[in-house]
Formats: C-alpha cells, sequence, structure tokens
C-alpha cells in the first residue's frame, strides 16, 4: 500500500478485484440456488461492473444513469465476454421512477418494481413493454439501514396490486422485498419469505401465477467480529426457500455490501495535527464529503489504522473541510503521528466514494483498481 500511496499519491482508494471474485464466489456457493444482481448503487465503478459480469453476475440499479453504466459497460467488452443483454440479467429496484425514466428504459425491456397503483399505472403508460416485480413492505428490525418506511406495500394489499397488473395488460414476473442494508437480524428474512410464499399462494389461488422471487440485500459484510458470518444466514435462507418454495421458482437477490465492502481500502494522509481539550487531533485529506461519507449515510464506521508503530492513545481524526461535520472518530487509537504521515481504513468498497462530493472544492478521492484479471 505504500508503494502505490507514493506512486500515486494521496487520498487514494485501493480495489481489488480479486477479494470481488472471491466475495461473489463465496455468495454463491452459500446461495446456489440464487443468482446474485450486484447492486450497483453500492459501488459504481465500471471496472468492478465489468469484473462482476464476466463472472456471471446480473445487476440491480436504481436510475436511469445506473443502468446506462451497466450496460455501456457491457457493450463495450470484447465480444467474446460478452453475452446477450436481455432482461434476466437487470432489474431497475427503485420503486418510483420518471416518467421520462420509463420512457428509455421501455425499449429495453427490463425488469421493474412498483409498490402501488400509481407507479403501476405510470408504468403501463410509459413502460409497457416492461415486466412488473411487486415489492412488499417486510420487518427490518435490527437492520443498520432501515427501509421499510419508505418502500414496499403491506402485504394484504399485494395480491390486489398484482391483479391490477394483469388487468392493466402487463405481467407480474415477480415478488421482492428487502430486509435492511446490513442486516444484523436473521429473522428479518425468515419472515419476509413466509409473507411472499403466502402472497405467491393466494396470487396462484386467483389465477395467477408468479414466477420469481427476490430477496433483495441486506447480505452483511463483516465490518467486525459481532457480525454472524454469512454460512450462518445461508442456512436459515436456504432451509425456509427449500420449505416454502416450488422447486422450479427463480430466486434472486441484490447483494451490493457483501461483495464490495471488504474488496477496499483508502490511505490518507495527516495535513494537520493540533492539541485541543487535552486530545490529539488530527486532520487528514479525505473525509465525511468523500470516501468517509459511509460515516454519514450508511451509519458505518472505518477504524483508521497507521503504517507507524507505537503506543497509541486515544485521539480525534477530522476531515480536510471547513465543515465540523466532517468529523471521522472523536476516539480513534493511533500512535503519536506527524504531518505527512499516512493512515489507511480497510473494509471501505460499499456505500463510500459512491455518495463522495466535490465540497469545498475538493475532487472525490482517486480509484486504482487491482488485480482486475482472472490470472494470478
Amino acid at each position: 500500500m505504500l508503494k502505490m500511496a507514493r506512486e500515486y499519491g494521496t487520498p487514494l482508494v485501493v480495489v481489488d478485484h480479486q477479494a470481488i471474485r472471491d466475495n461473489y464466489a463465496a455468495f454463491r456457493r452459500h446461495f446456489p440456488k440464487v443468482q446474485a444482481y450486484y447492486a450497483v448503487k453500492a459501488n459504481p465503478e465500471p471496472a468492478i461492473v465489468r469484473t462482476l459480469y464476466r463472472i456471471g453476475a446480473s445487476f440491480d440499479v436504481a436510475s436511469l444513469p445506473e443502468f446506462m453504466l451497466v450496460y455501456e459497460n457491457i457493450k463495450a467488452l470484447p465480444p467474446k465476454d460478452q453475452q446477450d443483454f436481455i432482461w434476466d440479467k437487470i432489474i431497475y429496484a427503485n420503486t418510483t421512477k420518471p416518467r421520462e425514466t420509463l420512457e428509455a428504459l421501455d425499449q429495453y425491456k427490463p425488469l421493474v418494481t412498483y409498490d402501488n397503483l400509481n407507479e403501476l399505472k405510470k408504468i403501463r403508460q410509459f413502460a409497457p413493454h416492461a415486466g412488473v416485480v411487486l415489492r412488499l413492505r417486510v420487518p427490518n428490525t435490527g437492520s443498520v439501514v432501515e427501509l421499510s418506511s419508505k418502500f414496499g406495500c403491506d402485504p394484504a394489499e399485494a395480491v390486489d396490486l398484482v391483479l391490477a397488473a394483469f388487468k392493466m395488460g402487463l405481467v407480474v414476473e415477480g415478488l421482492s422485498f428487502h430486509v435492511g442494508s446490513q442486516c444484523m437480524n436473521f429473522e428479518n428474512f425468515v419472515q419476509a419469505l413466509n409473507i411472499s410464499a403466502s402472497v405467491m399462494q393466494e396470487s396462484k389461488d386467483r389465477g395467477y401465477a408468479i414466477k420469481i422471487l427476490d430477496i433483495g440485500g441486506g447480505f452483511p459484510a463483516p465490518y467486525h467480529r459481532d457480525v454472524q458470518p454469512i454460512e450462518a444466514l445461508a442456512r436459515k435462507v436456504n432451509a425456509e426457500i427449500d420449505r416454502l418454495f416450488p422447486k422450479d421458482i427463480q430466486i434472486i437477490a441484490e447483494p451490493g455490501r457483501f461483495i464490495v465492502a471488504t474488496a477496499a481500502v483508502v490511505i490518507a494522509k495527516i495535513v494537520g495535527k493540533a492539541r485541543r481539550d487535552g486530545k490529539t487531533c488530527y486532520y487528514i485529506n479525505d473525509g465525511v464529503y468523500h470516501t468517509f461519507s459511509g460515516i454519514v449515510f450508511d451509519h458505518c464506521q472505518y477504524p483508521l489504522q497507521a503504517f507507524k508503530k507505537g503506543k497509541t492513545e486515544v485521539c480525534a481524526v477530522f476531515g480536510q473541510t471547513c465543515d465540523a461535520l466532517d468529523t471521522l472518530s472523536l476516539a480513534e487509537e493511533l500512535p503519536d503521528l506527524e504531518i505527512d504521515d499516512l493512515v489507511f481504513a480497510e473494509n471501505i468498497g460499499a456505500y463510500s466514494s459512491a455518495s463522495a462530493t466535490w465540497f469545498n472544492g475538493f475532487p472525490p478521492t482517486r480509484v486504482v483498481h487491482i488485480n482486475e484479471s482472472e490470472e494470478r
């Protein structure tokens, strides 16, 4: 890492594509019946999209620019790396879409989600060739980022919304849910699968069988020791899928964080040092408006480490902007550092650079990719 910092300068994010491939393989190994639709919002780096496509991933997008990012990067691959770009390689999982987006998407015949009658009418008018997926509201208790207050229909309304879609001439391809980002309560998945099975059965009883179940995201990244391993979640989810659903159902999921969180590290430089309220304060050339934006937007912490060894003490670490919000930690443990010393944070591949800004004129942190080739 030090060599790369000297070569490229700081701040610097290093994305390891071998870690991405390993994480994707781990997901597929633990969830063998589930097709992974990578959640592009977690980290929309084009190189990540290309790597995941080459190893068989599909994609979950939430905006037209994300859709086009995936589409254009796949089409730019050499012919030998391309497959037919068809609807089952992408799902537009944002339940609210502007009419302009629907009009632009219609030619691609993608899967799009909805959770209310108004959205359904909009899809029928502006994207009549799309397949639709109904998103259910499910428990999000114990997840770091709760989503059920904003998305999903009440399960009691679900079958009526399925019937409404068919009456409009649309085809309901599937149901979807999301248990909340970084889900630490695996019972959320159990309850959501049972709710989905009930809705599917009632819909079938009323003459409309549903072929796809999208179990969303929420697969936790191992940020710290308290995070249960993915295999513990897989045992619960796989058992419920086997118990509740027919063998021919297609199961998809939208992992983002799990695939990219551990695949990146950020390196930053100490640009200021002060003593305030009896505590050493360090200022680095990155911050919450840039790579560490997950502290604000993702409720996540990224412990800093130093390359320099020595006895540590509790200190404060701030970003480089003039805003007091730009605070990384008020209780970091670091050795005594000087200006120009380097620090780093691991597991910063998800929801970090993706939400970086140009606040105060500081540009987003440079990103360098390593191990893009599968050859080792």
